[in-house]
């Protein structure tokens, strides 16, 4: 069997950390050969309390002996067979069109871009080269998740008409026994616009994509009241609730940094048919049938099968995408590039004050 040489790029996103986990746990089919960072204006003031060098250092670590590169062009020189991109969002176009078009197969974590037209840029250089181009979602992994869609097509209630979805709230990126002071988070990437920081581009993509598959067609049409709750040092928005048209539905999706999670509201996501209601939440552990109204107690519960063997997490699926060409919808470009368009209506409602068109 070929051993396939890998290589990280970006460590401004920490989910890097689990994204490599699947990878380290296949030796005889992966190997680590080198690692390359972004370059930003922002200087770290808070070195030992910031996520960024703690990321590099556990990186490092686990996948150990590993190629420390000067620059992202000398580790594409170095001819890795896959990287795994975990950028600051803002350096996703350049760096992943760059290496789609040296034949490079690409897993980037979310979200897909900053824009739809980068979105599109990276399609097409994935297609034009026949290179594998996996989006991570970690909603993607989630069982519960997996077998609501496939309840809703089931057509066990009916036609969907409804979606909602709440992402997990947090306080932000470094709510995590952080504490940085508002000048101390000024330092770093989350907090800046330019780069793809703040809530709206961390959280709303989650249900962009969710009801993207779920509800089986493209939005039409996104509106997007975003506000800033806690973060107003900064020029991000920290919540956002966006209302999806579909041509057949539509979709409430919120997420946010200025609230916390308790465990006992459902986040959903939450599928409304004309026979019945479909529930699971992030925190659970199965799906909720509900077919009559005022029910208490569900009178059907679902529990999910474990991940099909051979596509149980990244690294099997990334196989299988080799050798089928076939990869999950919510991790697939073309899924994700409507996705994309959901969101990037989302952002432009936000200036604009009114419901924009997807394109």
């Amino acid at each position: 069997m070929k051993k396939y040489r890998v290589g990280v790029i970006g460590f401004g996103q920490m989910h890097i950390t689990t994204m490599v986990d699947s990878f380290l746990k296949m030796p005889e089919t992966y190997e680590f050969m080198g690692y390359a960072d972004t370059k930003t204006d922002l200087v770290s003031i808070c070195e030992k309390r910031s996520t960024h060098p703690a990321v590099i250092h556990n990186i490092v670590e686990k996948c150990a002996p590993i190629k420390a590169y000067a620059s992202i062009e000398d580790l594409f020189n170095d001819k890795p067979d896959l990287v795994i991109v975990a950028t600051e969002t803002s350096f996703h176009c350049e760096v992943i069109c760059d290496a789609l078009s040296r034949g490079i197969h690409v897993i980037v974590e979310k979200p897909m871009a900053m824009t739809y037209n980068e979105a599109a840029m990276m399609c097409h250089a994935a297609k034009k080269n026949n290179a594998v181009f996996i989006i991570n979602w970690p909603t993607a992994w989630f069982p519960p998740f997996r077998l609501i869609g496939e309840l809703g097509f089931s057509g066990i209630i009916g036609e969907v008409q409804r979606f909602s979805y709440t992402n997990a709230e947090s306080l932000g990126p470094f709510s995590y026994g952080q504490n940085l002071t508002e000048e101390e988070m000024l330092h770093e990437w989350w907090y800046h616009k330019r780069y793809g920081g703040g809530g709206v581009m961390d959280y709303i993509g989650y249900g962009c994509n969710l009801s993207r598959w779920m509800l089986g067609e493209k939005a039409t049409g996104a509106f997007c009241m975003a506000t800033n709750i806690r973060a107003q040092f900064a020029d991000i928005e920290d919540h956002a609730t966006v209302v999806l048209k579909f041509p057949h539905a539509r979709a409430l999706v919120e997420g946010t940094w200025a609230t916390f999670a308790s465990g006992k509201i459902p986040t959903g996501p939450i599928l409304y048919g004309e026979k019945g209601t479909l529930v699971t939440d992030r925190y659970g552990t199965n799906v909720a049938l509900y077919t009559e109204r005022h029910q208490k107690t569900p009178p059907q519960i679902f529990d999910p099968r474990p991940l099909e063997e051979g596509r149980q997490d990244l690294a099997h699926e990334f196989l299988h995408a080799l050798e089928t060409g076939e990869v999950h919808p919510m991790l697939s470009p073309a899924l994700n590039l409507d996705a994309m368009a959901a969101m990037d209506a989302a952002i432009r409602s936000i200036e604009s004050g009114k419901m924009e068109v997807v394109k």
